[in-house]
């Protein structure tokens, strides 16, 4: 701890730190390296600690002392799993209702949007594919990192309530986890189906950009 408790703690308990933990989760899941596993496993402790603060501070009745915990990466930043992919699935879903949409397109929407609901993302990371798929290796970075601005600031402003010590488990849909993760507050929901929103949007045109991509390669196919 006297070691590696300082660092540990600036980049598990800071915003800029989080923000460098998400870029290299998505780094190493577009390379084909469980991100997670990688990154996370080495800055859990803190957020661990993090959350059991939280939970000490409640059960006291004191106010929350973190805002960056488990819960908080799990349930408000990676929403559908690394690089909040849950976004990307519903965004192809919407493609997907188009009539000219690709084959590809419409085989893999039913594939990766129920798991992505429950944050199981794999099926989209090896089927879409998002590994080593440069056109959504930008959004792909870029919409868990909102999502941790955006609930930072929420969270530090008041406008939406921390997480309360309790470890949701990570295959607990959103607007369920925010309202659980915050002890049963709204402003939890809230923030999640706010954040999601912004993740459609971040990765529809990218998206846009692949499905006319998978259109031109059918129509050469036929």
């Amino acid at each position: 701890m006297e070691i590696f408790g300082g660092p540990l703690g600036l980049l598990g308990g800071t915003l800029g730190g989080t923000l460098v933990s998400i870029f290299l989760v998505s780094l190493f899941w577009f390379m084909g390296i469980h991100g997670a596993n990688v990154v996370n496993s080495v800055i859990m402790p803190i957020w661990l600690m993090n959350t059991d603060a939280n939970r000490v501070a409640v059960e006291a009745g004191e106010k929350l002392p973190h805002i960056i915990t488990q819960p908080f990466m799990e349930n408000f930043v990676y929403m559908g799993g690394g690089g909040a992919t849950l976004g990307l699935v519903i965004a192809a879903a919407i493609v997907g209702l188009r009539k000219n949409s690709s084959k590809m397109t419409k085989t893999m929407v039913p594939l990766t949007l129920t798991p992505g609901i429950f944050n199981i993302n794999e099926p989209a990371m090896f089927g879409m594919p998002i590994v080593l798929n440069v056109t959504l290796l930008i959004p792909f970075i870029l919409a868990p990192m909102v999502n941790a601005v955006v609930t930072y600031f929420a969270m530090s402003l008041g406008f939406v309530h921390g997480t309360v010590g309790i470890a949701v488990p990570w295959t607990m849909p959103p607007v369920i986890s925010g309202f659980l993760a915050t002890g049963g507050h709204i402003s939890g929901s809230i923030i999640q189906i706010i954040c999601l929103i912004l993740n459609i949007l971040i990765y529809l045109p990218f998206f846009g950009v692949m499905e006319k991509q998978n259109r031109m390669n059918e129509m050469q196919d036929i």
